[in-house]
């Protein structure tokens, strides 16, 4: 993914099912399963520093129920 382009939690998320297809199939090299678990462990970060600044943002714009 570009680091130039804004991050989008949704296609985030498809390549991280796309890459979990590709290291699931048979005769894939070392050296692209260490690539693609990179990739995929880059993304997951990024996934959940999203998800936790959009919980972040939801906390703010909900009145406290106390």
């Amino acid at each position: 993914m570009e680091e130039s382009k804004e991050f989008n939690i949704d296609e985030a998320l498809k390549r991280l099912d796309e890459i979990n297809r590709e290291l699931s199939r048979e005769g894939i090299s070392l050296s692209d399963s260490l690539a693609l678990y990179k990739e995929g462990v880059e993304l997951s970060a990024k996934c959940r520093e999203n998800l936790d600044s959009i919980e972040k943002e939801i906390k703010i714009l909900t009145p406290s129920q106390e």
